[in-house]
């Protein structure tokens, strides 16, 4: 075995295993790194579309109360990427466990959901300090950020 190492044959043979695993434990790294990255920025994205219109004195109150959120969205995040590399490890699984695989969807979608939630009830508390046309505008901006535009207005 080792004089198959010592060979130009075996050595070229290793490297290329060497540098299919480095490629592919890098890019398993990249991909979670801008996965939270690109996740947290469509997040963001929206939030400062749905402010944009707003004067920048209210756009501070949003944020304020938006910051007050951040602690629990952090934590739920972390939580969220808990689950998702669960999940991942459920799904490549020798044999599909049917029950473990809807406990690990239904954590993802928890924790999704929680985020969520913490996110709006941040905006709703600042919603009635804001005008109706500051109101609208905001709703206006978020459905123009959507690509439906699910937001319809009365």
């Amino acid at each position: 075995m080792i004089a198959w190492l010592g060979s130009r044959r075996g050595l070229t043979t290793l490297l290329v295993v060497s540098l299919a695993a480095n490629l592919f434990f890098g890019g398993v790294l990249a991909g979670r790194l801008t996965g939270q990255a690109a996740q947290e920025s469509q997040t963001r994205r929206s939030i400062q579309a749905m402010l944009a219109p707003l004067p920048e004195a209210r756009r501070q109150l949003v944020r304020e109360q938006l910051a007050t959120a951040m602690p629990q969205v952090r934590a739920e995040f972390a939580a969220l990427q808990k689950a998702r590399a669960a999940l991942a490890q459920e799904m490549v699984a020798p044999i599909v466990d049917s029950a473990a695989l809807e406990a690990r969807f239904a954590a993802v979608q928890a924790h999704t959901t929680a985020i969520g939630s913490a996110l709006q009830r941040a905006i709703i508390r600042t919603l009635p300090e804001l005008s109706q046309d500051e109101r609208r505008a905001m709703v206006e901006a978020l459905a123009r950020r959507q690509s439906r535009g699910a937001l319809p207005l009365p």
